[in-house]
């Protein structure tokens, strides 16, 4: 395709570019390269585009065209004196935007940092304090009732404790420009414009790598593994260790290989929490290693990529972004915890950075390691199948032992305490006693924030919801708000029931908050830190809590998710699943696998250095099949019996699937925006379509929302479902979103 107009080009033409933009036309354009400007393939260029200037990239050039000259838009400029997207990684966005349905300029989009986006950008709007803190504070309170919105921006600001990048006060606050221009206007906050810093990050000593002697299994791994490397045989390797069993140690083994052969590398991490002590901890035997992740300022993710482009890192850690890095003459890519659903990016382009990095590892001949104590079904099939090889580490490394756990069925708790909820059995109580007596840390898990994730009248039974999602709101007591925790929509609690004016409501359920709250009540001499989404909002906060439990400043640590994985504290004796309950029956057939891996997980935060650990598994349901292989640390059975349910309904991996979702104002528009697309893939052989259904959360943002999945039993129905629904973004309208998401993480 092209881009036309009726003017000549204004200079003599030397050549023709083919140019992907980062819209949702899966197409390239055709522009002319006029005389003394000169492009190649990865190079960014401004173009006009339907007389919007649009950047985009170069994917080809050629002396000739097929298309009428005198047609023929010329681009305005290039925008780097160097090529920013390798030929690698050019090849690498072309499968991307294959497999997950997306055009070629939103995959390359997604690959480059928003700094590299903007040239020249070096200062960025942000919001501060104005007004003296107390004051502040008070117009939070004072603003909640009439002006929830300017509420919540300012409560944000001061939360952050800094400088806030205006993008991220928006992002998280989900609110438009005017509350925060009216705060600046009644002199509480100011917008100034700040340069990024562009200090370089330095591991703290704590979190140093020191250099351990391998056992048998972990040298079998590593030796293996080089034997790939040495040859450039692109290879998938499946690293299946127990929890610390000493995976890290292996990956910096080969990984000293690799850099020995003047090689680089790419080590991906799914959660920012975990990437301080990773950083820390290849940092402290490597000199070269870049950062990339949602931590860092635009400026010093964009810093970090120019010195992986230029040849001066030859290591890039990070999360799934990590995995677009630059580097030259890669040679190792390993991805850590490989089961994560975060590596599963949730816009468009819609890729499993899983998949892709063993894509790139056949692209650029380069061995692939999938590290994971709970590799996901798909993972563990494949390399029972030999598709991948497969490497065991039935062992943990060093001193550290397997913990006992227990079990602990509610159900045989008093029932005052059942009624309420219960945050802490009596058998975890006395535990967590004799743990802070002996000056030992403990480890407490739920996943799930806030105070109460109901608030419900005991006359009616009716739930406080959003007003814009069909969902309950949450009940956050330290701010003394309800918050929806899908469009951040926040209300005043109530005094008496909207629906039958019943007096006074009953906080149902248990949140990271209430359980602090418990343990402090119960604990008051321990010192208790919270790590959760409303607690690590202020810069760095991350680093500073994990380095103050490391030190052992911290006797109690609770948590969601961000603490149950990678994370290795030799002083944590106890670690309590507060309810293991809570996702196990969430509609969504992988709700059992992901129980099953957050448990084990979470289980082997306990006994990893000389002190025995024990974990409490606190449950209603001791005897579903999930929770008892977690309890006996039985990954296979669990296997085993999770495959015999996912043949049965033809779910992964004995299928692949398509979700296609419709989100609109009007419900019916959604549903026959729908209907409209399956059409095509009714007669396919081979495939299976649900629906389609009202989605699970059936309205979020005032948007209602409808979805159909397709399961594909074979790789030419998968191919032929794709074809039929691949450009579903035709079928949208402007009232009515389609979002079409291959192998979906989610289906809510």
């Amino acid at each position: 395709m092209t881009e036309l107009t009726s003017t000549t080009p204004p200079a003599p033409v030397t050549a023709y570019v083919q140019v992907a933009l980062n819209l949702p036309l899966r197409r390239e354009f055709t522009y002319a390269l006029p005389t003394g400007i000169d492009a190649k393939p990865g190079n960014r260029v401004r173009v006009n585009f339907h007389g919007r200037a649009l950047g985009g990239i170069v994917t080809a050039v050629s002396d000739t065209t097929d298309l009428p000259l005198a047609k023929v838009k010329s681009i305005e400029s290039v925008l780097d004196d160097e090529v920013t997207i390798p030929p690698s990684l050019l090849e690498l966005a072309r499968a991307m935007a294959a497999t997950y349905g997306c055009s070629l300029g939103e995959a390359l989009d997604a690959m480059l940092p928003s700094v590299a986006k903007r040239r020249g950008q070096r200062r960025l709007p942000h919001l501060e304090l104005k007004a003296p803190r107390d004051l502040a504070l008070a117009a939070v309170v004072e603003l909640e009732e009439k002006h929830q919105a300017q509420s919540r921006v300012l409560r944000t600001v001061l939360e952050f404790g800094g400088p806030m990048p205006l993008f991220d006060v928006r992002r998280r606050t989900n609110t438009s420009d005017s509350p925060w221009q009216t705060l600046c206007k009644h002199g509480l906050l100011r917008k100034v414009m700040l340069a990024e810093a562009l200090e370089e990050l330095v591991p703290a000593a704590d979190e140093a790598a020191f250099r351990h002697d391998l056992n048998e299994h972990q040298q079998r791994a590593v030796d293996n593994v080089v034997g790939k490397v040495r040859v450039r045989e692109p290879r998938t390797f499946l690293l299946h260790g127990v929890t610390g069993s000493g995976k890290t140690e292996v990956y910096l083994r080969i990984l000293e290989e690799v850099r020995a052969l003047g090689r680089s590398a790419i080590v991906l991490v799914p959660e920012i929490s975990l990437t301080p002590q990773t950083v820390g901890r290849f940092a402290s035997r490597f000199p070269d290693v870049a950062v990339l992740h949602s931590g860092l300022t635009d400026a010093e993710r964009g810093r970090q990529w120019q010195r992986l482009l230029q040849g001066k890192a030859k290591i890039a850690v990070g999360a799934r972004s990590a995995l677009f890095a630059p580097v030259q003459d890669l040679g190792l890519i390993v991805v850590d915890e490989e089961h994560e659903t975060s590596f599963k990016q949730d816009s468009t382009p819609r890729y499993h950075a899983r998949e892709m990095a063993i894509v790139r590892g056949q692209i650029e001949k380069a061995v692939v390691v999938l590290g994971s104590a709970t590799p996901t079904l798909e993972s563990i099939g494949k390399a029972r199948r030999g598709i991948y090889e497969l490497l065991t580490l039935p062992e943990r490394a060093g001193a550290g032992r397997l913990p006992k756990i227990v079990v602990q069925d509610l159900r045989g708790e008093p029932k005052e305490l059942r009624r309420a909820g219960v945050v802490l059995s009596r058998t975890l109580l006395v535990m967590m006693e004799e743990r802070l007596k002996s000056k030992d840390q403990v480890l407490l898990f739920l996943n799930r924030r806030g105070y109460s994730p109901v608030l419900l009248c005991p006359g009616c039974g009716e739930a406080i919801k959003c007003d814009a999602c069909s969902v309950s709101m949450t009940w956050h007591a330290r701010v003394g708000r309800l918050v929806c925790h899908w469009c951040s929509h926040e209300k005043r609690r109530p005094e008496m029931c909207p629906t039958c004016q019943h007096a006074g409501m009953h906080e149902l359920g248990i949140g990271t908050e209430r359980l602090e709250a418990a343990v402090k009540q119960r604990f008051p001499q321990a010192i208790v830190a919270r790590m959760d989404a409303d607690t690590m909002a202020e810069r760095g906060a991350h680093e500073r809590v994990l380095s103050a439990f490391r030190k052992k400043h911290i006797d109690v640590l609770i948590g969601t998710q961000m603490i149950a994985k990678g994370l290795d504290f030799p002083d944590v004796t106890l670690v309590g699943v507060v309810s293991a309950d809570t996702g196990l029956f969430v509609p969504d057939y992988r709700a059992a696998e992901r129980t099953f891996q957050l448990l084990h997980q979470v289980a082997g935060r306990a006994g990893r250095g000389e002190k025995a650990g024990t974990v409490v598994i606190q449950t209603f349901c001791p005897d579903n099949y999930a929770v008892e292989a977690a309890a006996k640390n039985d990954y296979d059975s669990f296997v085993q019996q999770e495959l015999v349910f996912r043949k049965i309904t033809g779910y992964p991996p004995f299928s692949r699937l398509l979700r296609v979702l419709a989100e609109a104002r009007n419900e019916q528009e959604a549903q026959q925006l729908l209907q409209k697309a399956v059409a095509p893939l009714r007669g396919l052989a081979d495939i299976e379509v649900l629906g389609p259904a009202p989605a699970v959360i059936a309205k979020v943002k005032e948007q209602w929302r409808w979805h159909m999945l397709v399961k594909c039993f074979q790789p030419s129905s998968f191919a032929a479902a794709m074809a039929a629904v691949g450009t579903v973004e035709d079928l949208a309208t402007r009232t009515c979103r389609i979002t079409l998401d291959v192998d979906p993480s989610s289906l809510m």
